[in-house]
């Protein structure tokens, strides 16, 4: 969709030194609707680009070998290692980043990843509200509807006390964009 935005970076460690870089590749994914939220909540402080970390979709690709649910880092010491990672980088890219980053620019693609609860590094049994909302931001857009309500409900009824303003803001926003449309 216009105004989607996919990101890749390499993040270096803050343990890496003048003699051995230690690096992850990080994804992620900002559809326009998530991005107008994020200009209207964080208004001045919005950036003037779109980092990795406003991604609603973020994951993190990892070496060759690295076992399932570790932190696994690149480690480059010299050209050869620096060889070898970026070689092994390019290979995690085609085999899952390219893809799923392509495929998010699909409005379809992207709310089934959100139904089925799988944001990346993000997934709804620990962060149901963002889901939610992230739901609800990608059918604002449609106009008013009983899905939507649905959601913006969810997310208002499961916001903790300190994020109860948060919340109001958010349902007020979307609906205020929801009748534009």
């Amino acid at each position: 969709m216009s105004g989607d935005c996919a990101v890749v970076n390499v993040q270096s460690s803050m343990f890496s030194n003048a003699h051995q870089v230690r690096c992850v590749v990080n994804l992620a994914f900002a559809p326009q609707p998530w991005l107008r939220w994020q200009a209207e909540n964080l208004g001045a402080a919005m950036p003037k680009f779109v980092s990795e970390a406003l991604g609603l979709y973020r994951e993190r690709l990892h070496p060759e070998g690295t076992p399932e649910g570790v932190d696994g880092w690149w480690e480059v010491a010299d050209d050869e290692s620096a060889r070898v990672a970026v070689a092994d980088m390019r290979t995690q890219l085609d085999r899952a980043g390219w893809s799923v980053l392509d495929g998010l620019f699909c409005r379809d693609a992207m709310m089934t990843r959100l139904r089925d609860g799988d944001l990346g590094l993000w997934k709804r049994p620990s962060f149901g509200v963002l889901f939610a909302r992230a739901e609800a931001l990608l059918l604002m857009d449609a106009g008013p509807s009983d899905a939507l309500s649905s959601c913006l409900q969810y997310a208002k009824d499961n916001a903790t006390a300190t994020q109860r303003e948060h919340a109001e803001r958010f349902d007020s926003w979307v609906r205020a964009e929801a009748a534009k449309a």
